[in-house]
């Protein structure tokens, strides 16, 4: 599936967004999961969703503006109740640039828990080489972290199934880091998704840097204290602008 970087696409260095990276995964899993039959449709005939529940990107160059890339995915394989999913982004000239590991559940819709992947969801078995050969574990944290950011859910962070949409988080990590990233790229990008947050809810963002390279963050929901997400950012060593 091909896109086109736009203009609402950048981010200050004339680049796409490491979110617009994320939005394109997302709307290339939609429709290939509706080819295979188990698409947001599919699912939705007996009342279950689909939610993303980890996930890890690498850019090796960021697509610029006016290119035209090509995003392919493919299901890997299933790994308990994780439906692996995995992207690459290739330039205009055809080379990779991007890679990328997504882990789906399958959730009820009325419990909002968890069910056991099914029928068609056996098509997870066949699939190509991984873009990376660790799994996606649960972000082990440093010590202590403090304070970022408070964010309210107001209606645009909320997705078709009324809870706030994994890209939001990604925003809202990004954002936490403060201006580091005007003068350095994002090299990896990883996130955990641990609970919903929906309208009205208050997530405080705290984090902590291991190192000049390396920052860590975790959200928690005020009223309850649980924890909604973690991340783990890695700067670009390579990437400053000087």
């Amino acid at each position: 599936m091909s896109f086109p970087v736009t203009s609402y696409d950048l981010n200050p260095r004339g680049e796409a967004r490491l979110t617009s990276l994320a939005s394109y995964f997302q709307e290339i899993a939609y429709h290939h999961a509706n080819k295979l039959g188990f698409g947001y449709h599919d699912l939705k005939e007996s009342q279950t969703f689909w939610v993303l529940s980890r996930m890890k990107i690498r850019i090796l160059r960021y697509p610029l503006w006016d290119e035209k890339i090509r995003v392919q995915t493919w299901p890997c394989c299933l790994d308990r109740l994780f439906a692996m999913r995995d992207f690459r982004i290739f330039s205009g000239s055809g080379q990779v640039i991007v890679m990328a590991s997504t882990a789906w559940l399958v959730l009820d819709g009325q419990t909002r828990r968890p069910v056991r992947p099914f029928g068609k969801l056996v098509q997870y078995r066949d699939g190509q080489e991984k873009p990376f050969e660790e799994r996606l574990q649960k972000i082990a944290l440093p010590g202590s972290l403090s304070r970022l950011d408070l964010r309210k859910v107001v209606y645009s962070d909320l997705d078709v199934v009324g809870h706030v949409n994994n890209v939001k988080y990604m925003e809202w990590c990004i954002d936490a880091a403060g201006n580091a990233g005007l003068d350095r790229s994002i090299g990896t990008f990883e996130i955990n998704f641990m609970h919903e947050s929906v309208f009205g809810d208050e997530v405080e963002i705290q984090g902590t840097s291991a190192g000049e390279e390396e920052v860590f963050f975790m959200g928690l929901r005020t009223s309850d204290e649980r924890e909604i997400f973690r991340a783990h950012l890695v700067w670009d060593a390579h990437d400053r602008m000087v």
